[in-house]
């Protein structure tokens, strides 16, 4: 499915810039701007997923899906392949993933 970007998110690029900015500025890693920053990515990432991920739990569930921000979507049976056909397709870090089961799959990635 394939939409327009209602929603300007923050890019791959764009967290990795700002990621090695706070790096290289000596901001500790539980400071306020890594929250701010982990943040804006999980406010993006549940967007996408609520927007164009959560109606494959039926269809897909047990696998793995990475949606894009413009709201393109694969699905695969491994995280690792999720990661690697994502990271092709869309650039690193330009999607959401996660497990399409109850519990996302944030934490253990199987």
């Amino acid at each position: 499915m394939r939409t327009s970007n209602e929603t300007t998110w923050i890019t791959g690029e764009e967290v990795g810039r700002e990621w090695r900015r706070l790096i290289e500025a000596g901001v500790p890693d539980g400071a306020p701007e890594f929250k701010e920053l982990n943040g804006r990515i999980l406010a993006r990432d549940e967007y996408l997923y609520e927007t164009y991920g959560k109606h494959y739990l039926k269809t897909h569930y047990g696998k793995w899906i990475g949606i894009s921000l413009s709201g393109d979507v694969l699905i695969r049976d491994t995280s690792s392949q999720l990661i690697w056909a994502a990271s092709e397709a869309w650039g690193d870090g330009n999607f959401a993933m996660r497990k399409l089961t109850e519990f996302p799959g944030r934490e253990l990635m199987s």
